[in-house]
């Protein structure tokens, strides 16, 4: 008898997949595109996409052009798109649509030697403004 429970639990785990959340298409519409902001003294630019059968939004950070882009993965919490701070890489980021504008709130984050938090800064935001729909 237990050969035979066995035989099954195994053809179960092989036919079973991690189930990924489906993200709502309104959220990828929404976030969708290239944005960028631009004042006196710089420009910016963010493009954000969804690749079929992620559960996250990759987040390229193409900033004024002078340094390398960076890619971020981020994870999608109701209407907020989220990436959490990695120590020497980048800063906690949250984004958000407000009335057609991408909000970028970015909160810096101070490490210990250990790579633990020790403390959280302000939030500074950023209005971003679509420039194309389409990566």
């Amino acid at each position: 008898m237990r050969p035979i429970l066995f035989i099954i639990f195994l053809l179960f785990i092989g036919h079973s997949e991690a189930q990924v959340q489906e993200i709502p298409d309104r959220i990828k519409s929404t976030f969708t595109g290239t944005w960028g902001y631009k004042t006196r003294f710089q420009t910016n630019t963010v493009v954000i996409w969804f690749e079929p059968g992620k559960d996250y939004a990759s987040f390229k950070d193409i900033g004024s052009g002078e340094a390398p882009a960076r890619t971020f993965q981020a994870q999608v919490k109701g209407k907020v798109l989220f990436i959490p701070a990695k120590q020497g890489i980048n800063d906690e980021i949250e984004l958000e649509i407000i009335k057609g504008k991408l909000n970028l709130r970015a909160r810096r984050i101070t490490w210990d030697n250990d790579g633990n938090v020790v403390q959280k800064g302000n939030v500074a935001t950023t209005f971003f403004k679509r420039i194309a729909d389409q990566h």
